[in-house]
């Protein structure tokens, strides 16, 4: 079940961005994200208020220093795909935040099976050739550290969500997605550019931040079921997003990424058999 809530969170964020997607091409992702992490936090505080849980103080800090590594993740995902390009920045962040919280529930909560890590293995493989089959790569030596910055700050934030007290419910979540916006939108105007979009993209903006808060509710409750598995499914968001691209925008799609896709469906199947 942690598998299959994983792969549910990787469909909620590749929604989210499929709503996002229309402000980041028109307007830039900064603008996209400073709004839609605005409504993701609305999100989190209805959910919460909706289900059972109780405000602990140690798991809101849990919840706060996950925020920080969301925040630091994705305002160093969009400067990297910037000033490099996704080919490059997107494998690396995306496997960095597999491995960092499938090695630290491996070891801290239960060791899964040779047939799930084996699954995690072609996981991985297969998102690099999702992402890298793409458009090629440009300005390594500037994007490089960025996007392992980036796949660090998921991948720990992503950890401190193991931990959570059940008893906590939701209520973390209003932590860290309160926080991430903070985060995102101290980028936002470091760099000048502005928070809220115009009204005509609104619709967009209310779609990306729900199904983003919705997303983080969702891995939470997979986490609890196996955060191993959890942890690798959810990463699977990229090869979601390319297929989303190719049906609803029209993208092209390369051999390589529809071998990558295969790959991965093969090491998801893998994960939940195990």
């Amino acid at each position: 079940m942690g598998a299959a809530f994983g792969l549910l969170a990787a469909l909620t964020i590749a929604t989210s961005e499929f709503f996002s997607r229309r402000v980041t091409n028109e307007i830039g992702p900064i603008v996209a994200a400073s709004s839609a992490s605005l409504i993701a936090t609305v999100t989190a505080v209805a959910v919460a208020l909706m289900t059972d849980g109780s405000v602990l103080a140690g798991d809101m800090l849990l919840g706060a220093l996950s925020g920080v590594g969301f925040g630091i993740g994705i305002t160093t995902y969009l400067h990297g795909v910037f000033i490099s390009s996704s080919a490059l920045v997107a494998p690396v962040n995306a496997s960095l935040a597999t491995l960092i919280p499938f090695v630290y529930a491996s070891i801290t909560v239960v060791a899964p099976p040779a047939l799930g890590i084996t699954g995690a293995g072609a996981v991985i493989v297969g998102l690099l050739f999702v992402t890298m089959g793409g458009a090629p790569a440009s300005n390594v030596g500037a994007g490089l550290p960025v996007a392992v910055i980036s796949g660090i700050g998921h991948g720990v934030g992503t950890v401190f969500m193991i931990d959570l007290d059940e008893a906590s419910g939701n209520w973390p979540i209003v932590s860290q997605r309160g926080v991430s916006v903070l985060v995102v939108v101290a980028y936002a105007l470091a760099r000048r550019r502005p928070l809220i979009p115009p009204k005509r993209f609104m619709g967009n903006v209310v779609g990306g931040g729900v199904f983003a808060g919705l997303s983080s509710i969702i891995l939470l409750a997979g986490l609890k079921l196996d955060a191993p598995a959890a942890s690798v499914t959810v990463s699977l968001f990229p090869a979601a997003a390319v297929v989303s691209g190719r049906v609803f925008f029209g993208d092209s799609v390369s051999r390589a990424q529809v071998v990558g896709l295969l790959v991965v469906v093969a090491g998801t199947m893998g994960i939940v058999l195990a």
